[in-house]
């Protein structure tokens, strides 16, 4: 199971990577830009989704219940001490930016997804590094 997660792992940091290509260096470049707004968009959805893929393999590693949803996945690495607490409660709202996404609950606030580009990028590659160094 360790060499699927860092597989993934792997695969997490090639698309952050790709996003730190793509952002635009102002916000009125992101949103006149449709077609690298719809690249960052779906970087954001594929690196959440390894997060969760990665969250819910190291639950089921521990012979634990599934997580009740995407949010309580990263809360579960808390008790597994794969996360720090305070890492664990900043990471996790990012799910609801992937359910925007995903399933257009809502319309997409181009300027929330722009402004938090560098928080998700820097939160994903500490997520690496935390899963690195505790699997």
């Amino acid at each position: 199971m360790n060499e699927i997660i860092i597989n993934k792992l792997i695969k997490m940091e090639s698309y952050i990577s790709e996003l730190e290509k793509f952002k635009p260096k102002t916000f009125k470049d992101y949103k006149n830009d449709q077609l690298k707004r719809y690249a960052i968009e779906r970087l954001i959805q594929l690196i959440i989704d390894l997060a969760l893929d990665i969250n819910n393999m190291l639950i089921k590693k521990a012979d634990r219940y599934p997580a009740q949803d995407y949010y309580s996945s990263f809360l579960e690495l808390i008790d597994l001490e794969i996360l720090s607490e305070k890492f664990a409660k900043d990471i996790a709202p990012s799910t609801g930016i992937r359910n925007r996404l995903v399933h257009e609950y809502e319309k997409v606030d181009n300027r929330i997804v722009y402004q938090n580009l560098d928080k998700l990028i820097k939160y994903y590659l500490s997520y690496i590094q935390q899963i690195n160094q505790n699997i």
